[in-house]
This record gives structure tokens, C-alpha cells and sequence, in this order.
């Protein structure tokens, strides 16, 4: 039996099966048909098992390949074929590009730079530190860009230490508004790039058309540039109520920790190259369309004849078709891919080491793209088992809802369900039956699905609600009380401003009518 340390694992363990064999049986007799009923069932398993974690997320994610061919009659093979959906290796080469960064120290190089620019005092130094996890984590996870500030900012803390006791109000205060800053930005900041977090990717996979880079940062880069300020003006002056003048010993942490990192080194300079040329053929792969100019994207464009550059059809053929026709996931991972081969500096003689080690590419979060395949499984099961139409028929009477409403009910359920369960999770859970029936309610898909998948980035009330609280509250500075109010108002907040922006402007950037 797997390990329980909290009540509501022991509780989800029993609940989940009980829920499965009731909603399957329940559904059958209520009239629904066998396939659709056990289809139902399953989420409700993978549903209960993702919010109360009695084994792990990775694991619940697999039941799919068990549970749909089985008692729902979906085909064994496609299940399995969700779980190596380009989405996931759209993924994977991002995370491979962020394992350069982390491997030769980038991250703390753009990090330091960016809160030594913006100043040293309290509330300053929350900025910075803020603007800095939100820029690094629009290209990468969430967890990882908390991973990456945390031991910054407690440095900066432990500098204000030397000044002050530990238990010196202002301190706490201070503490408490830089790593709630760092918590709350790494998680805001991943909303505003299509591969910026897991929900987004979620999105990517069950959305009716697709959205291209340029287009999502229309409609996720607004909730980020309004929210970052916003939220850092209530720690500073509400939640924590920070002094605007500086802190002994505050701008010398900063120096100190600039100064160890030295003149760029080769991988640095390396990483930074890939960092940059990634996010470049992502943002320019497609056109853009700028009023009455549209700039043609690369994947169209052919100033040379790829027969002469490489005569031989068999090869020209399949590399056109790899940059121009298997989107964002082949430039992730030809980028990452090159990084395995560029040698940068011999760790030992005869030993070349390269700008990607294997090491640090093991260290990646594998479980995270398992529990990606599970939700692609799962949406796929939905639609399979002809559960998803059923779940149409009978939403009907939504559809009476007038759109922003029908949009603040979707943001305030993502909201209260991402805080007991992981933001993946319940993307997973919500987008595919808002796909499904989001049409035959009368509503456009695609912005309330946005307003859904953001929402669900918005999950700060609890330490489990997302990674990033995690980090953050080991630091020993915050409380769960602490945590509960701050949160509570970033949470509201957080789904008015999601459903406003999805409202109003989603349609325009989206091309709708």
C-alpha cells in the first residue's frame, strides 16, 4: 500500500474506486450507455486520485491504458499514442532547454541582473525579484523558475539578517512579501507564453484550432503585465506592508552574488544562444499580422532552394518538412537535441563535456510529461466513448447564461479546484468537457477554454495548491494563515482579471466575430 502521510490520501485511496464502480454502474442504470458511463467513471477516479494524491500524479495519469480499453472499449493502441503527443515533446524540449541554463548558471546571471537594475530597497526588491521569475518563467516551468530565485532571495534575506534578528517584525514582513512575490510571479508568468506552464500545453492539445505563439501572447501576456504590478502593490503596502527606503547590507547581497558569477562562461554564452534561438524561431515561425502588414513567418519562407542546398530529395524533403510542418515541438527539439553535441569544456583531460550533460538532462521532471499524456488520454477517451457528446446533451441550460457570467463561473471553479489539486490536473479535468460542449452551449470554445486553462494558474491559498507555494513556505517566513489571506485575495483577483481579459479581448486576438 502506497505511503499516506495526510488524511486525505488515506481517504482518496478508498474514495477513488468507490467513486469509479458507482459512477459506472450509476450512469448505466440512469440510462447513459456502457462506453460513455465507464469513461465517466475514469475521470472520476483520475479526478479524485489528482486532488486528494494518494499515489503519485504520474501514476494516476496512466490509468487510462487500463481503464479505457477495458471498460470502455476505446482502442488500446490510440490510448497509448496520446502519451507520445508532440505536445509532450514540445515540452520536453523546453525543459532540455532549461537544464542548459540551470547546468552552466544562466538563470542566476539574468535573474541578479534584473534586481540589481530595479533597486534594494524592501519593495524594490520584491519588484525585481518578481519581474525576474515572471520573464524566466514564460519560457520555463514554474517549479524550476522558483527553484532558481528561491536561494537568491534567501541570500538577500540572510544579508537583512546580519542587521536585524530573525525575529524583527520588519524582516518577517520582508520575508514574507519576497517569497509570497517569487511564489505567486513564477506561477502568474507562465500564462503569458504558450509553453510557459503545463495548462497551457493542456490547452494546446484539446483547443478546436490552434493558437499560435503570437496569439497567445495577445491574450496571456496582458494578464501578466497588469498582474505582476498589481499584485506586488498589495504585498507591499496590504499583505506585508513594506518601508520604501533601503535595507543595510541589502544592495552588498546583491553585489556579492553578482560577483561570484564572473565573466560569462562558454556554456553560458552557449545556453543563452539556444535560449535565444528558440524562443526566436517559436515567435517567427507563423505569420504575423500586424493590421495591414503581415509579417511572413519562417516555416513560408524559402530563400533558397533546399534542392540546392541539399540535392538529395530523399533528405530535402523530410528537413522542410520537419521545421514547417511539425510546428513548435520539432524547433524544441532540434535545439535541445544540438545542445547533447556542442562541445564546450573538458571536465577532465580526454573527457569533453557538453553544453547539455546527460546528468542534467535526466534531472528533469519526467513524471510531468506522463501526467500530461494521462490528461491527453483522458480527453481522448471522452471524445472516443461518444462521453462527450452526451455531456453536451446535457449542459444544455447553461447555455442560457449570459458569456462573462457563464466565464466567471468556469474562472472560479479552475480557481477552487487548482487549490487542492495540481494547475495540470485540472486543466485536464475542465478543458476537455468545455471543448466538448462549450459549442452546443452556445458559447465560442476557445475563449472560455483560455479563460479556464488561465484560471487554473491562479492557486495560492494552500502550500499543496501549486509547487511554487511549496518552495516558498519552507523558507521558514510564511505561515499557512498567512498564505490562506494573501492567497484568498491573488485568487479573486486573479479570476475577475482572467475572465475579463478572455471576454473582451481573447475574441479580438483570436480573429473571432
Amino acid at each position: 500500500m502506497p505511503r499516506l502521510q495526510e488524511p486525505r490520501q488515506f481517504i482518496g485511496l478508498f474514495l477513488g474506486p468507490l467513486l469509479f464502480f458507482g459512477t459506472g454502474f450509476g450512469l448505466q442504470i440512469s440510462g447513459l450507455a456502457a462506453a460513455a458511463s465507464w469513461a465517466a467513471a475514469t475521470v472520476a477516479l483520475m479526478s479524485c486520485w489528482w486532488i486528494t494524491e494518494p499515489i503519485p500524479l504520474w501514476a494516476t495519469a496512466c490509468l487510462p491504458i487500463v481503464t479505457f480499453p477495458v471498460f470502455s472499449g476505446v482502442s488500446f493502441p490510440l490510448v497509448v499514442l496520446q502519451y507520445f503527443d508532440p505536445v509532450n515533446f514540445l515540452f520536453l524540449g523546453g525543459m532540455w532547454i532549461a537544464a542548459c541554463m540551470e547546468q552552466w548558471g544562466l538563470h542566476r546571471r539574468i535573474a541578479l541582473n534584473i534586481v540589481a537594475k530595479i533597486g534594494t530597497s524592501p519593495r524594490r526588491i520584491v519588484l525585481g525579484f518578481m519581474l525576474a521569475t515572471a520573464f524566466i518563467t514564460l519560457w520555463i516551468s514554474n517549479t524550476a523558475a522558483a527553484i532558481m530565485m528561491f536561494p537568491i532571495g534567501m541570500a538577500v534575506l540572510r544579508k537583512f539578517e546580519e542587521q536585524h534578528s530573525r525575529n524583527d517584525e520588519l524582516l518577517q514582513r520582508f520575508g514574507l512579501a519576497l517569497m509570497l512575490g517569487i511564489a505567486y510571479a513564477a506561477s502568474i508568468g507562465g500564462i503569458g507564453t504558450k509553453i510557459g506552464t503545463g495548462t497551457n500545453l493542456v490547452f494546446v492539445k484539446n483547443s478546436p484550432h490552434p493558437v499560435d505563439f503570437v496569439t497567445w501572447a495577445k491574450i496571456g501576456m496582458p494578464v501578466v503585465l497588469i498582474s505582476i504590478p498589481l499584485v506586488w502593490f498589495y504585498l507591499v503596502r496590504f499583505g506585508a506592508k513594506l518601508p520604501d527606503r533601503d535595507f543595510p547590507g541589502g544592495a552588498q547581497a546583491i553585489h556579492e552574488e553578482r560577483a561570484r558569477l564572473r565573466k560569462m562562461n562558454p556554456g553560458e554564452i552557449v545556453a543563452l544562444i539556444a535560449f535565444l534561438t528558440a524562443a526566436f524561431l517559436w515567435i517567427f515561425r507563423k505569420d504575423i499580422e500586424l493590421g495591414a502588414f503581415t509579417l511572413p513567418g519562417w516555416s513560408r519562407l524559402n530563400p533558397w532552394d533546399w534542392g540546392d542546398l541539399l540535392p538529395l530529395d530523399r533528405w530535402s524533403a523530410p528537413l522542410r518538412n520537419l521545421f514547417t510542418n511539425t510546428g513548435d515541438a520539432a524547433v524544441a527539439m532540434v535545439v535541445a537535441g544540438i545542445l547533447f553535441f556542442i562541445p564546450v569544456k573538458r571536465s577532465r583531460p580526454g573527457a569533453p563535456r557538453f553544453a547539455l550533460s546527460i546528468t542534467s538532462a535526466r534531472r528533469i521532471s519526467w513524471g510531468m510529461l506522463v501526467l500530461l499524456g494521462g490528461g491527453f488520454a483522458m480527453a481522448y477517451g471522452i471524445q472516443a466513448s461518444g462521453l462527450s457528446n452526451s455531456i453536451a446533451e446535457n449542459l444544455a441550460f447553461v447555455g442560457k447564461l449570459n458569456p462573462l457570467l457563464a466565464g466567471f463561473v468556469v474562472a472560479f471553479i479552475a480557481v477552487g479546484l487548482t487549490e487542492v489539486a495540481s494547475n495540470t490536473a485540472t486543466a485536464s479535468i475542465l478543458l476537455p468537457i468545455l471543448a466538448a460542449s462549450a459549442a452546443s452551449l452556445g458559447l465560442e470554445p476557445l475563449p472560455i477554454m483560455l479563460t479556464a486553462t488561465m484560471a487554473a494558474s491562479f492557486g495560492f491559498m494552500l502550500p499543496a495548491g501549486t509547487p511554487p507555494n511549496a518552495i516558498v513556505y519552507a523558507s521558514g517566513y510564511i505561515t499557512v494563515p498567512q498564505m490562506a489571506r494573501s492567497g484568498f485575495v491573488v485568487d479573486i483577483f486573479g479570476a475577475i482579471l482572467v475572465t475579463l481579459i478572455c471576454y473582451f479581448l481573447a475574441p479580438w486576438a483570436l480573429g473571432l466575430p
